[in-house]
């Protein structure tokens, strides 16, 4: 163990030398403070309720290696030796036992320490293969911990808990979702897909059904960005460009002002600019307007067809547009009908038809969002009578 300090800086394609276990080993055998280290490995693993070899397998896994990500792309023989060493590294460190540091404290210190906490070693028998394969699919550093993410203008800040609506959550408006999942799971695949606009009313379910579709397919990540950030996508495009991942990129609620410079911006984001997506992105947007660009009644007056011509520009580019329009009141009371089921709720249909309708009078009509928000109401309702009780 005497020469493992050397071993530990000499680790090339990972960023741990101030991780409280690998820099706590590393100083530990500088002989400076050993007991002081100690107290940061066991500390660590304790919190973290693991055994060795499982924290340094998460460290690969969840930290950042630009050689890690390089090589799961483009597995060069000089990548491939370069993570082969410094797992035998991880491999020596994963087999120092507790007893080990602690009997080397004792001697250092001249009392027993026996009593100090242990923690297990476990067994670090991975191969560099097999952190290739699991960058291919899940990605590394906080992609791997994470699937969606909130872009600020300058990064991706992770979502911890997002939505985790499904599409069997989502009731009628079969036929325009089919098309999004067919779209994605071309994506997915490899093969041919299209940027999508979904447009339609308020409350139809644009937004969830891109959610939904989020959480069907655990290959996909996702990245919200709001109109305010648009003009840069270009700086997004480049922090995942290179990540083995499929990313839909998500734009909620678009509208733009006459002469708008994000307009432009999105145009070239998804076809006309020098610098073309990458093929691991697709962009998923939701508008409630039919013409995205909003025109002023001088704009009308002077040519009406130009400038629906220029909003249109916009929505071709999408290459696939899918309308979601209010229902009627047969759809809307059917949608009604069956996520009360879902909630397990027992009401006569003729007094839930209409309860439907009056709530739906109050809110702003019929729609989707206006069925389940009822539901819920119901629900909530239900829940207080039985705590009553």
């Amino acid at each position: 163990m005497n020469d493992m300090k050397n071993k530990i800086e000499s680790i090339c394609c990972f960023d741990v030398q101030r991780d409280p276990v690998v820099g706590g080993f590393r100083d530990f055998f500088t002989g400076y403070s050993p007991l002081v280290n100690y107290k940061w490995i066991i500390r660590t693993l304790i919190e973290k309720n693991c055994t060795l070899s499982e924290y340094l397998r998460d460290l690969i896994i969840y930290g950042n290696s630009e050689i890690l990500l390089r090589a799961a792309e483009d597995p060069a023989p000089l990548r491939i030796k370069a993570l082969e060493y410094d797992l035998k590294i991880f491999g020596e460190i994963a087999k120092i036992t507790s007893k080990e540091l602690k009997d080397a404290i004792s001697e250092k210190l001249n009392e027993d320490l026996s009593d100090l906490p242990d923690y297990e070693n476990g067994t670090f028998d991975y191969t560099a293969e097999y952190f290739l394969d699991f960058v291919r699919q899940h990605g590394n550093g906080i992609f791997a911990r994470y699937r969606a993410f909130s872009f600020n203008g300058e990064t991706l800040v992770p979502i911890e808990d997002p939505d985790p609506i499904r599409l069997s959550g989502l009731k009628n408006y079969e036929v325009q979702r089919q098309q999004a999942v067919d779209n994605t799971l071309r994506f997915i695949s490899g093969k041919p897909a299209r940027n999508v606009l979904l447009y339609g009313d308020r409350g139809t379910g644009k937004s969830a059904t891109v959610k939904a579709i989020f959480n069907e397919f655990q290959e996909l990540r996702m990245a919200e960005i709001s109109k305010n950030d648009i003009a840069k996508l270009p700086v997004l495009f480049r922090l995942i460009k290179k990540v083995p991942l499929k990313f839909i990129i998500t734009i909620d609620d678009l509208s733009f002002e006459e002469g708008d410079d994000r307009f432009g911006a999105l145009k070239a984001a998804l076809e006309g600019s020098l610098s073309r997506k990458p093929d691991n992105i697709l962009i998923y947007a939701t508008t409630n307007r039919r013409k995205i660009v909003r025109e002023t009644a001088a704009d009308r007056e002077i040519s009406g067809a130009d400038a629906i011509d220029e909003s249109m520009s916009l929505a071709d580019r999408f290459g696939l547009m899918i309308t979601f329009v209010k229902p009627d009141k047969r759809v809307y009371l059917d949608i009604v009908e069956k996520l009360a089921k879902d909630a397990g709720l027992t009401i006569p249909e003729d007094k839930l038809f209409a309860e439907a309708e009056r709530f739906a009078l109050t809110r702003s009509g019929r729609s989707p969002r206006t069925a389940r928000l009822f539901v819920d109401s119901l629900k909530g309702h239900n829940s207080t009578e039985g705590s009553e009780q």
